[in-house]
């Protein structure tokens, strides 16, 4: 595979920034092929823990893809308009524009609302909302909940951070004290007429747009992520999570994020980023593919195979027997692997034992849950002794031929369907090699 550049930012032997730009800030440069070779070459230094370098690291690899391999795949049409914050809000109480449930928590204070209120009276222009058409008169918000939020809670005389399904008593909000003397502590119906015409006639910018082809809503994703103007940069599975919030979603965060198993697993800045719950939609959706033989991907790119996934199953539950097996076999995985070697690769150095190496590797995760989920589905038990015996000898395979013919699905193009069948193949052999035969 071809070998990229990366370029680092450190200091006091930490790094603090990453890009594949090269600037007057940077100190380091590498060449790298996959994700675990940028750790390999990296270890020495410690990572800034708000530098969220898997998603970095992940967009630069063909298995991260965030659209499509041609121009011609999406037809997307989009026009620009303009709308009054009255008619916008009144569509928005009206349920003509919805926000997914779970597409973002309130998260402004006041003095930034009452910053956006005083800039409609002074005429300042508003960044665009962005809306997709899913129906006629029917859209989808899909950026500027914050400053839709916020109007429409004004001027309806809600407190900011208003939640229907949490409060009952509704307080009318007040503007901050920060902001002109004119205007600072009032309700929306103290203020005077003059400044509450200017908030509901005042214009904003509206960019909508409608996929034509293919008959589906995947451009969301795209345009969600490449305009998202909020605060707070969001990965892709906090934007699935936005995106496909339903039964699904729900059940998938309630479960784990309340696992005690997997969050041994993953440090606390993966759990920050919603890594945890990536990894198991991974097992969820792949065991789906490979297992089950109920999922065949349309999409390219873990990413957008995850994204398709999620919408395919968007209303669905998840059943029961998921999570008590992915328990089971995250627990008998813990207990089979010393500490510091679960989900690791295998390195091999002449003269030397086959050694664990590298961060968590979601990719192993992945396939080897899956396979132990699999045989405890079927009431097979597992030998541990043999399963780690079996996970050495046949990673150090692995790794040879990765030496050898830079072949490795658990590193390299790890979204082609080529490679997760290659390492679902694996993680099953280690697995059935390491069965309790019965007498």
């Amino acid at each position: 595979m071809e070998k990229i550049n990366v370029f680092l930012n450190i200091k006091n032997n930490m790094v603090i920034e990453i890009a594949d730009i090269l600037t007057e800030r940077h100190t380091t440069e590498l060449q790298i092929d996959s994700i675990d070779d940028f750790y390999d070459q990296t270890k020495q230094y410690k990572v800034e823990d708000d530098l969220n370098i898997e998603d970095f690291l992940k967009e630069l690899f063909d298995d991260e893809k965030n659209s499509t391999d041609s121009l011609s795949e999406y037809k997307i049409k989009h026009w620009v308009s303009n709308r009054s914050f009255g008619e916008l809000i009144d569509m928005y109480e009206n349920d003509e524009i919805i926000v997914p449930n779970m597409q973002r928590s309130f998260v402004w204070d006041s003095i930034k609302c009452s910053r956006l209120i005083e800039s409609i009276i002074l005429g300042l222009p508003i960044p665009p909302l962005f809306l997709l058409e899913i129906s006629d008169n029917k859209y989808e918000l899909i950026d500027g909940f914050q400053r839709l939020t916020t109007l429409s809670n004004f001027v309806s005389g809600r407190q900011w951070n208003y939640n229907e399904t949490k409060q009952t008593k509704i307080v009318p909000a007040k503007l901050s004290k920060k902001v002109a003397t004119e205007i600072a502590g009032s309700t929306f119906n103290n203020l005077h007429e003059d400044f509450q015409t200017k908030i509901k006639r005042s214009t904003i910018p509206l960019i909508e747009f409608k996929q034509l082809d293919p008959i589906n809503f995947d451009s969301k994703y795209l345009i969600f992520e490449r305009i998202n103007t909020g605060s707070v940069k969001l990965n892709a599975m906090q934007i699935r999570k936005s995106l496909s919030y339903g039964k699904f979603i729900e059940e998938l965060y309630s479960n784990i994020e309340n696992m005690e198993q997997i969050n041994k697993v993953f440090s606390p800045t993966n759990i920050k980023n919603d890594n945890h719950i990536e990894a198991i939609l991974r097992v969820k959706c792949f065991y789906s593919y490979y297992y089950d033989q109920n999922f065949i991907p349309k999409a390219k790119g873990i990413k957008n195979i995850l994204n398709e996934y999620c919408e395919i199953n968007k209303d669905s539950n998840i059943n029961e027997d998921f999570f008590k097996n992915l328990k089971n076999a995250i627990n008998i995985l813990a207990d089979t692997f010393y500490n510091g070697e679960l989900f690791k690769r295998i390195e091999i150095i002449e003269g030397k034992e086959p050694s664990f190496v590298g961060n968590l590797n979601v990719s192993i995760l992945e396939s080897l849950t899956s396979a132990v989920m699999y045989h405890l589905a079927q009431s097979q038990e597992i030998d541990k002794e043999k399963l780690r015996e079996k996970y050495i000898e046949e990673m150090t395979k692995v790794s040879l031929r990765g030496l050898h013919d830079k072949i490795n699905p658990f590193s390299i193009s790890t979204g082609s369907l080529e490679s997760i069948n290659a390492r679902f193949l694996i993680a099953k052999k280690i697995v059935a090699g390491s069965l309790i035969n019965d007498i």
